[in-house]
């Protein structure tokens, strides 16, 4: 009884603060093939019948399914589908899993999903530009020059594109370089207490920006010629839900053969609920781009409240700090949590999984900041997880030749595999060094259950 509170308390908590994503789990039972099938399926369709790809019938008819550890072909087989029917993402057993799906499917998913709106700036047009999709599509208004990079930056569940940390990092952006930024807002895909439906639009917003930049790719050839030596990188940048649509996106441009590819994902602590032990085909997946970089700040088990995805996903993954619980993460009490049946200790481990997930974010923005005045790095090791190894690499110093940098700067260095970074527990958080914080060093002990012995 007590998980299933904190899960409510959790998903309200979030709701009123709105500071990060993703904090409901998605659960799915009968599967009988995997999302992208079901969406190719409607695609092909579609196609054939020259009619528009997703209208008010197919979202409702959307099912977000999981398979674990066979393909879509071996799901066709009854016995193959009961193996793997009962997936609680919740982790809270089948009786509760059950009920809460009955409540996710209660309601038609709605085009709500496909209302995804984009908006540009620059440094010489810092200010927003909305453009539509469809046949009043134009970029005369923007300041849009496609040999600079474009940076596209998308949010999660229960948010919206003037987050304050999204306005930050477009200011950081901008700051740094002299980038097309891109915003997307999908707001009325994710603005609801259904996070079933959330997870499902996560196909349908990927596939949106998709053909977002297929009408830039098209625009831009029919006014300029053919020539794509000179045009700038694709850079997608995601929050939670908003990592994993960035990967969709990718994976639909590959599909489509699109001429502008997609060179680097920035994934900021990617959503674990139901996404940890799902096909790659429906989440983010280092063979989305030529570059995936990941932040882990929360990625504990689902027990522990962990919001992030633990795994490491990217061809580079980043755990400051452990990645589970990011220190100054400090319990604050706000006065209706007073009228709540949870317990203090439960009060503050809600509030720290919130504010340890939204600080990938701030981390990415960061580094912008000090790559743009060259003042600080955030130096990474090479981790093998382990006490041991941590003991061993916070002890040798970094430069270019043993370390890479968190952040913006990771893609300049050749380095590859899993990195453990040192950061401080107040803004700035970028440190130029690997020594581990006091509260850093107590919440290891915690996170690994025993003492490692840091002088």
């Amino acid at each position: 009884m007590r998980s299933v509170v904190l899960v409510f308390v959790f998903l309200w908590q979030y709701s009123n603060i709105r500071e990060c994503s993703c904090l409901w789990q998605l659960h799915a039972t009968n599967v009988t093939r995997p999302l992208q099938d079901v969406l190719n399926r409607t695609i092909h369709v579609a196609e054939e019948a020259d009619t528009p790809l997703f209208n008010e019938t197919t979202l409702m008819n959307f099912t977000y399914t999981i398979h674990i550890g066979i393909n879509s072909s071996e799901l066709e087989s009854a016995e193959n589908s009961s193996r793997v029917a009962q997936v609680d993402c919740l982790g809270l057993g089948e009786t509760v899993a059950k009920s809460l799906e009955s409540f996710f499917r209660s309601k038609p998913n709605g085009s709500d999903a496909l209302d995804v709106r984009f908006f540009l700036s620059s440094r010489k047009q810092p200010r927003r530009v909305e453009v539509v999709l469809g046949e009043q599509f134009g970029l005369e208004w923007t300041d849009f020059k496609i040999e600079r990079r474009t940076v596209i930056i998308v949010h999660g569940f229960l948010s919206h594109g003037n987050e304050t940390w999204i306005s930050d990092m477009e200011r950081a952006l901008l700051q740094w370089d002299d980038v097309n930024v891109m915003v997307v807002d999908w707001s009325a895909g994710s603005n609801t207490w259904n996070y079933y439906k959330a997870a499902v639009n996560t196909r349908i917003v990927g596939y949106q920006i998709s053909k977002f930049i297929e009408h830039v790719t098209n625009a831009t050839i029919s006014n300029e010629g053919s020539d794509m030596s000179n045009w700038g990188p694709l850079h997608l940048i995601g929050h939670s839900l908003g990592a994993h649509i960035c990967g969709m996106a990718a994976k639909e441009l590959k599909k489509r053969q699109s001429r502008w590819t997609i060179r680097r994902i920035t994934g900021l602590d990617p959503a674990q609920p139901c996404f940890r032990n799902a096909d790659p085909s429906v989440h983010l997946h280092k063979n989305d781009a030529s570059f995936v970089d990941v932040i882990h700040t929360n990625g504990r088990l689902l027990t522990s409240l962990g919001l992030g995805l633990p795994e490491a996903i990217g061809h580079v993954d980043f755990y400051p700090n452990g990645g589970k619980v990011q220190p100054g993460c400090a319990r604050t009490e706000p006065w209706y949590f007073d009228y709540l049946p949870i317990s203090k200790n439960d009060t503050e481990a809600i509030q720290k999984a919130i504010c340890s997930h939204g600080r990938s974010y701030i981390y990415l923005t960061e580094s912008l900041a000090s790559a743009a005045t060259g003042n600080c790095s955030f130096w990474a090791h090479h981790w093998d997880l382990t006490y041991r190894n941590l003991l061993q690499i916070i002890t040798e110093p970094c430069d270019a030749n043993v370390c890479t940098e968190m952040g913006i700067r990771a893609e300049m260095y050749n380095h590859r595999g899993i990195f453990f970074v040192a950061t401080a527990s107040t803004h700035p958080f970028c440190t130029n060094s690997t020594d581990i914080t006091e509260e850093v060093k107590r919440q290891l002990q915690l996170d690994f259950g025993e003492i490692i012995g840091i002088d």
